[in-house]
C-alpha cells in the first residue's frame, strides 16, 4: 500500500505544505525548465532562438566562430502563499552546461549541452488523526521529493552562405525522483514509519531549427521539436509512460539602432498529450502552454560590445500542470542584466536578475532569481 501511495504522490499530492522548488512543480512531471544562457535569461528569453549558448534552437550554434564552454548558476528567493499559509524559501540550481565549436573543413558547428527539463524538489507535510486500537491518535505525515528530468542535447548547425543556417539536435531525456514518506505519531508507543522509493525516467527526442538573415539588421528563426514520451520505472520495475510535448517556436531579431537590438519569441508546447496519462494515474492532468517574450540589448560602446551592455525584457507564460483541476497556472516576469568580457574576449561573466509572479486560484508565489553565467573560449 505504501508503494502505491508513493506512485500516486508523483501525480496527485496537493500542495499543502512547504516546497523547496516551486509549488507549481509538485504536480505532473514538475516545473518546466528554461535552457537559457544568462544573456538570453536577462532579456526574458527574447533572444533565445538566436543565442548559440542557449539550448533552444540548434541553428543558433551556427553563430559560433570558436570553441565555447559555458555554465549557469541560479539562486532563487521565493515567497509562497497557499491555503496552508505562507513561507519564504530559497533554492540553488545549476540549470545549464554547454560546449560547442566549429568544424575545421566545413561551415558547421557541433556541440553538446546539459540542461534542466523539469524540477520536482519539494517537501509536503500534513497533520491528521487515525484510529488505532479504537483510539484516536494524532499523526504527522511528510512526503519529500528530490529530482526531476534533464535534457542531454547533441546538436549541430550548418551555414548556407550569409542568409540561411539550419540546425538539428538529438535529445536524451532522463532523470529520477527520490521519494520519501514518513509518518510520526503523537503517542510515543508507536514508532515512526518510513518508506522510500525511486522513480526513474528515460526518453528520446529531436529538434530542427532554422535562421533566415534578411540583411545585417533583421532575422527570423523557427523551431519544431518532438520529445516523444518517457518511460517511468519505480525501483527498476516499469509502471507506465508519459507523453512529452511537441514544441513550436518563432523568433524575431531587429537592430533598430546601431546600439540597440530588439528581440521577441513565441513558443507553444503541446503538454496536453500527457493529460490522459496523468489522469489515469490519479493526477490533475496537463494543459498546452504558450510563452511570449519581448526584450532588448543596449550596447553603450560599439568598439567593445561585450563591456557592460544593458539587457532587459518581459515574459508571460502558462504552466502545464494545474494544482487544482480546471485552473491553469500562469506567470509574468520582468528581467534585467549585464555582462563583461575580458582576457581578449576569451572569457566572460554575465549577471541576470528576474522577478517572476506565478498564480492559480488561491495559490501564488513571487520569485527573485539571480542568474550567473560564465563563458570561456580557449
Amino acid at each position: 500500500m505504501r508503494r502505491a501511495l508513493l506512485l500516486l504522490a508523483l501525480l496527485a499530492v496537493p500542495a499543502a505544505g512547504a516546497a523547496q522548488s516551486s509549488q507549481f512543480g509538485i504536480r505532473g512531471l514538475g516545473l518546466p525548465g528554461r535552457p537559457l544562457s544568462t544573456r538570453a535569461f536577462s532579456t526574458g528569453g527574447a533572444f533565445a532562438m538566436f543565442d548559440a549558448e542557449s539550448g533552444v534552437n540548434p541553428a543558433a550554434l551556427g553563430q559560433l566562430r570558436a570553441i565555447t564552454a559555458g555554465f549557469n548558476g541560479l539562486q532563487d528567493f521565493r515567497h509562497v502563499e497557499n491555503p496552508a499559509g505562507t513561507k519564504s524559501l530559497r533554492e540553488t540550481r545549476f540549470p545549464r552546461f554547454m560546449v560547442a565549436g566549429p568544424t575545421r573543413k566545413y561551415p558547421g558547428v557541433i556541440g553538446v549541452s546539459f540542461a534542466n527539463y523539469t524540477s520536482r524538489d519539494f517537501t509536503l507535510s500534513s497533520a491528521d488523526t487515525v484510529v488505532l486500537r479504537d483510539i484516536l491518535v494524532p499523526v504527522n505525515d511528510t512526503l519529500s521529493s528530490r529530482g526531476g528530468l534533464s535534457d542531454l542535447r547533441f546538436a549541430g548547425a550548418y551555414r548556407f552562405g550569409d542568409a540561411w543556417t539550419v540546425g538539428g539536435a538529438f535529445h536524451v531525456i532522463t532523470g529520477s525522483d527520490r521519494l520519501r514518506s514518513r509518518r510520526t505519531f503523537a503517542d510515543t508507543l508507536y514508532r515512526p514509519a518510513t518508506q522510500s522509493s525511486e522513480l526513474s525516467y528515460a526518453g528520446i527526442g529531436g529538434s530542427l531549427g532554422v535562421i533566415r538573415q534578411f540583411g545585417p539588421d533583421f532575422s527570423v528563426a523557427a523551431l519544431v521539436r518532438s520529445d516523444g514520451h518517457v518511460n517511468v520505472d519505480r525501483d527498476s520495475a516499469r509502471v507506465g509512460q508519459v507523453d512529452l510535448p511537441y514544441s513550436f517556436a518563432l523568433g524575431l531579431r531587429w537592430r533598430a539602432r546601431p546600439k540597440l537590438e530588439v528581440g521577441s519569441q513565441v513558443q507553444m508546447r503541446t503538454w496536453s498529450g500527457a493529460n490522459s496519462d496523468l489522469l489515469a494515474q490519479g493526477g490533475t492532468g496537463a494543459d498546452n502552454t504558450v510563452e511570449a517574450a519581448l526584450g532588448a540589448e543596449y550596447t553603450p560602446d560599439l568598439r567593445r560590445p561585450g563591456r557592460r551592455p544593458l539587457r532587459f525584457g518581459v515574459r508571460y507564460a502558462t504552466l502545464p500542470f494545474p494544482l487544482v483541476p480546471g485552473s491553469q497556472p500562469h506567470e509574468f516576469a520582468v528581467s534585467v542584466g549585464s555582462g563583461l568580457r575580458f582576457a581578449q574576449d576569451r572569457a566572460g561573466i554575465d549577471l541576470g536578475l528576474e522577478h517572476a509572479w506565478r498564480s492559480s486560484g488561491a495559490f501564488s508565489e513571487r520569485s527573485l532569481l539571480l542568474n550567473v553565467g560564465v563563458t570561456v573560449r580557449p
